[in-house]
């Protein structure tokens, strides 16, 4: 063997090494899930959703684009296929329907506790809100799964994989085995959105009702 093929091997021998270091220095899932929480207090970015159906049958697919600005604000707007903007600004949250020529508010309060939104952009201690377990790595991803401890919750559980330090994908179960599978990409970190973004506007013509 030539001198030359040693130094390769030995290269690639140490390579080799120091990725599997990384990857054994790279924190579990729910550590991951903790220093986003606490260290990403802006971001936005893109999304694609798919709706499965219990017996595996897609009800529904979507996209749009969301960003959170902590503590408390976050924006979730569906573009196509059929729009859908909910928008919290830290007091009210607000689900607006375009077509339908509706929105419904609320106070926020503790409404966005034990939701896969609070998961990814809330600021309550997340262990006293759910049952967190990671489950290793799969698919290129770190995986946890979550569970709400309010049993009275809408959604079962949720398993959230991260790439690269981020949340890239979500599987969300809800109480009837309604599976929502969401891809987040195409994140930005650069410059925090206005506070008016996270405002909602009633458009002209457009039915608000207030709920407590």
């Amino acid at each position: 063997m030539s001198v030359s093929v040693k130094k390769l091997g030995a290269a690639l021998a140490l390579l080799a090494s120091t990725f599997a270091a990384g990857l054994a220095n790279a924190g579990s899932a729910e550590d991951l899930l903790h220093n986003f929480a606490k260290n990403r207090q802006f971001a936005e970015g893109q999304f694609t959703q798919v709706v499965v159906a219990p017996s595996g049958q897609i009800k529904q697919k979507g996209s749009g684009e969301f960003a959170f600005s902590r503590p408390g604000k976050f924006r979730w707007e569906i573009k196509k296929p059929y729009p859908q903007l909910i928008v919290a600004d830290g007091k009210l949250v607000t689900n607006y329907d375009p077509d339908m020529q509706h929105a419904t508010q609320k106070p926020m309060g503790n409404a966005m506790d034990s939701t896969p939104a609070a998961l990814l952009f809330g600021n309550a201690d997340l262990n006293k809100l759910f049952v967190i377990k990671d489950e290793g790595s799969k698919d290129g991803m770190q995986w946890l799964s979550a569970k709400p401890r309010d049993k009275e919750n809408l959604f079962d559980t949720v398993r959230i994989g991260f790439e690269n330090g981020l949340p890239a994908h979500l599987d969300i179960v809800d109480a009837l085995g309604q599976t929502t599978k969401l891809d987040l990409t195409q994140w930005k970190f650069e410059s925090r959105r206005p506070a008016a973004y996270f405002e909602f506007k009633t458009p002209p013509g457009v039915d608000l009702i207030q709920t407590q």
